[in-house]
């Protein structure tokens, strides 16, 4: 299932975390959490450093949204 797909409802809040309008981890923690779980296949979030894996996370989202508008 693509991150679009999963999660349709929250695509406003996506792109403002992209834009850094919104910190996902801090506003939205239970979304950011299963947007975690989402990409654990793609990525390693080894929870060590969370600037790190928040980093991660918001790149995967970023590809995500750009491909979709590439398509469209």
């Amino acid at each position: 299932m693509t991150l679009i797909t999963k999660f349709k409802k929250d695509i406003g809040i996506l792109n403002a975390a992209i834009k850094n309008d919104v910190f996902l981890d801090i506003k939205h923690p239970k979304l950011y959490k299963k947007i975690c779980r989402h990409y654990q296949n793609e990525v390693y979030l080894d929870g060590e450093d969370p600037e790190r894996d928040y980093s991660l996370i918001l790149e995967c989202i970023r590809q995500d949204l750009k491909n979709v508008m590439e398509v469209s």
